[in-house]
């Protein structure tokens, strides 16, 4: 499971190599365009070190933002279903646990448009993320934060009680190129303290989201053929435009503006639920996205809010009829459309 973790950082640190003129190594064999679960630790290492070489800290920190060249990965829409930062950072947090990450990003500190984050190992993990590690994390998490539109955001690097040792970054119109950067940075990644970071921003008053155009679009006709009742059908629209998101019996409660007992009840005479009506639209997502992108299962499941890999596994195959391993194996290769599937 670790393995996809690092997959999805490859693949971006791949992509943006290439857009920005380095040259990365070749791929491994059989890596599918990265685009499976599981990637060498060894590839893993030599894109980094490809990036060291052709551009140091700073490039690695520039490259690990264009989060942009995800476009169309679930993880991609998942991470960018969120309305504001605090809930990137929720959504970045599940990953970790989904995965079960050696590493975790904790929030040391916080406050309104303030959060102090540590870049760390799991209790009971010996190893420390390596520097380079924590700063593509923060590059990500920076990235996905502009394209929500954060405003106002800069990033302290180092820690908080290690005075004179920071360096200070305005993410917006970044004043520094990649080889000042990496001369800022080298000295803290010498004293590991790459994974110490405060995060500042201007939040808003607005409850409008942020959230940017994702691709594919969400498929939120994927349950408009069960014989559903209105209120089911419009709540499966609701998760499905972001089945990532913790869909709560008090969260859709509030999104069809009835009472909690209300909206039960009302569940119940037509026989459904909100787990049962939630669940099914994360499998038929999920079927969507086995049957028309090569993502290994672990992308998938996360990506369509399951809580962790045994969870999307025995959910998938109690709504579908097959576990999703066995799902893509007997209709991708048959080369059948999602729209004939997902019918089941």
């Amino acid at each position: 499971m670790q393995d996809f973790a690092s997959a999805a950082m490859v693949r971006l640190l791949v992509r943006a190599m290439a857009a920005h003129g380095l040259v990365p190594p070749p791929p491994p064999p059989g890596a599918d365009g990265l685009a499976a679960s599981h990637v060498p630790l060894a590839y893993k290492r030599s894109v980094v070190e490809a990036v060291l070489h052709q551009g140091g800290l700073g490039t690695l920190l520039q490259l690990a933002q264009r989060v942009d060249l995800l476009t169309g990965d679930p993880v991609h829409r998942a991470l960018l279903g969120a309305a504001h930062l605090p809930e990137l950072l929720a959504r970045w947090q599940r990953l970790e646990r989904y995965v079960h990450s050696r590493h975790q990003v904790s929030v040391t500190a916080s406050a309104t448009g303030t959060l102090a984050l540590h870049h760390h190992a799991r209790p009971g993990v010996p190893e420390e993320p390596h520097p380079t590690e924590s700063l593509a994390v923060l590059g990500v998490l920076v990235g996905a934060s502009r394209a929500l539109g954060v405003r106002g955001l800069r990033v302290e690097i180092g820690a908080p009680e290690a005075a004179g040792q920071h360096v200070n970054l305005r993410m917006e119109a970044p004043a520094t190129t990649p080889a000042e950067l990496h001369a800022q940075l080298a000295p803290l990644a010498g004293q590991r303290l790459l994974g110490h970071w405060t995060l500042h921003w201007e939040p808003h008053d607005s409850k409008a989201p942020t959230t940017p155009t994702l691709q594919p679009q969400p498929a939120t006709h994927l349950c408009d053929a069960l014989p559903w009742p209105p209120l089911a059908h419009q709540l499966a629209r609701h998760v499905l435009h972001d089945p990532a998101a913790q869909h709560t019996v008090s969260a859709l409660a509030q999104h069809t503006g009835l009472a909690r007992r209300s909206l039960q009840r009302a569940l119940t005479d037509s026989g459904l639920s909100c787990r049962h009506i939630v669940t099914e639209a994360r499998a038929r997502v999920a079927a969507q996205w086995l049957l028309e992108s090569p993502h290994g299962l672990a992308e998938i499941g996360f990506a369509c809010g399951f809580s962790d890999q045994s969870h999307f596994t025995r959910e998938f195959a109690r709504h579908v009829g097959l576990t999703p391993a066995r799902y893509r194996q007997a209709f991708a290769a048959e080369g059948m459309s999602g729209s004939q599937q997902l019918s089941i």
